[in-house]
């Protein structure tokens, strides 16, 4: 019989209206390759292929799964690799939309599906989302629609088995040709040796996973210092990377800025009016070096084709959102090399 795993990663709906033991079994699939992985907090991606990234999805299963075709759609498929935020509905203006019903439990197993199967070609980043136990995060809403789909008895172990899961995700990666990949910010000045990082190093956890920069860092924030470009600028160059591409705050979505060292993603409808406007991936070349972001390729979703999108530059702030419109198990190895 075809494994759950299987199953999920043809269709993320694929477990809609089944019972609780089918995600269950997805998930021991997963803890399987866990296992196997040793959960590190850094990975180091090859460039010998391009590399899809995604932002921010919060359960935008629609626009996470078109991605991940687009990007192994060539005859020698793309790696492709998500910047965070995979689950729960974080914003105030549409918390919980009814166009994705439980959006977010189809999203992570989808994705988590594809890691397991996968974890050399699919590359799963943890979020702020990611981290719900571990740092603060506004309006979670996994436990609620786990809640809706499932019995409460079912709903609260398939939480904490999903969370765990989740929770073992790597903290930031680069590439071979220089590209620094994390869903907020850079390490603390003194925590820049991946070989030192540690899971429950919450000032960590908090630098990488919830830190904005400077400008746009808006007052609602509580968590996470913000860095300014000579900060990001000497990380930079101390850790051998051209430019940093990240996903968390919204409003530079699809725009560089600090001189075009840093790239905001989002891949979701619910942030599309954000930033430039509209529902993003990047694609980094297969090059031994790359320079600039000049070289890679932005892609925004449009009538059913990932179209590429011109890149904007900004180095004015922005115009924050209103208040309500902004709140939008551990790993054990800090190192991986994928072969």
């Amino acid at each position: 019989m075809e494994s759950w795993g299987s199953r999920v990663r043809e269709d993320p709906t694929s477990l809609v209206g089944e019972p609780a033991s089918s995600l269950h079994e997805l998930l021991d699939e997963v803890d399987e390759a866990f296992a196997r992985s040793g959960s590190p907090l850094f990975v180091e991606i090859p460039s010998d292929r391009p590399v899809t990234l995604i932002g921010d999805s919060h359960g935008d299963w629609p626009a996470v799964s078109a991605a991940l075709r687009h990007a192994r759609h060539g005859p020698v498929p793309g790696r492709f690799v998500g910047l965070g935020d995979y689950v729960d509905r974080a914003t105030w203006s549409e918390p919980d939309p009814a166009a994705l019903p439980n959006g977010s439990i189809w999203n992570a197993a989808y994705l988590l599906a594809w890691n397991a199967a996968a974890p050399g070609e699919v590359v799963l980043l943890r979020g702020n989302h990611e981290a719900t136990r571990q740092i603060p995060v506004p309006n979670p809403t996994l436990l609620r629609e786990l809640g809706r789909a499932y019995p409460p008895e079912e709903a609260s172990v398939l939480w904490e088995r999903l969370t765990r899961a989740l929770e073992r995700l790597p903290l930031a990666a680069r590439t071979a040709n220089g590209v620094f990949l994390a869903h907020g910010g850079i390490p603390p000045a003194d925590r820049r040796d991946p070989r030192q990082w540690r899971a429950d190093d919450r000032e960590l956890l908090e630098a990488l996973l919830w830190s904005d920069p400077e400008f746009e860092h808006p007052p609602s924030r509580v968590v996470g210092p913000p860095y300014g470009a000579s900060e990001l600028e000497e990380f930079l160059q101390e850790f051998g990377c051209g430019f940093m591409i990240k996903g968390h705050a919204p409003w530079h979505s699809g725009r560089a800025i600090y001189g075009g060292r840093l790239l905001t993603l989002h891949t979701s409808d619910l942030f599309s009016r954000f930033g430039e406007g509209g529902v993003y991936l990047a694609e980094l070349p297969a090059l031994p070096r790359i320079s600039s972001l000049g070289e890679v390729t932005l892609r925004a979703w449009e009538h059913g084709a990932w179209k590429p999108r011109a890149m904007a530059m900004s180095t004015m702030p922005p115009a924050f959102p209103t208040s309500a419109e902004a709140s939008g198990g551990t790993s054990s190895g800090p190192v991986r090399t994928i072969q």
